[in-house]
């Protein structure tokens, strides 16, 4: 169950705790404890309805903007371009990593189109690599299974569509 779990206080209570965290950060916590419900069941509901109107109302991140984001490390100025040397010959390299782990990478030799072309048109590469991203960022696939769902079913039900 995606972002639930049974909890169990030190002095004996049980609870469900509805949990979910955006850009590596907490954005909701809340307890549903099954005496103040009625039942383990009744708690457990309450908190799936939680879970649900707050997944919708923090909608996670699309891949391809994390990814945007500039490292502390990062010598370029833009993400996912690095300049190196492979044997005799410098490079700017365009470089993404696909959903499954897969790289694109495509490399311009510096010698060849010079310093400012090489560069810019790894930069491109990059920008064109990233339009092909376009997953939200989950913990896991359950959680991107449960917000598309929900996503589907919130925009069926709308009046008027």
């Amino acid at each position: 169950m995606y972002g639930i779990s049974l909890i169990t206080h030190y002095h004996g209570t049980k609870a469900w705790r509805v949990t979910l965290f955006r850009d590596g950060r907490k954005v909701v916590e809340k307890e549903f404890p099954h005496l103040t419900h009625g039942s383990e069941e009744a708690a457990l509901l309450a908190a799936i309805a939680h879970r649900d109107e707050q997944m919708l109302l923090h909608p996670p991140r699309c891949s391809r903007d994390v990814r945007e984001k500039i490292r502390t490390t990062n010598s370029s100025g833009h993400s996912g371009v690095t300049r190196y040397r492979m044997g005799k010959y410098w490079y700017w390299v365009a470089q993404t990593k696909r959903r499954d782990g897969r790289p694109m990478t495509k490399s311009f030799r510096i010698d060849l189109l010079g310093e400012e072309q090489a560069k810019a048109l790894a930069v491109a590469e990059r920008a064109r690599q990233l339009s092909e991203i376009d997953h939200l960022v989950f913990r896991s696939r359950e959680g991107e299974l449960h917000h598309a769902k929900l996503v589907r079913d919130s925009s069926s039900s709308r009046p008027g569509e």
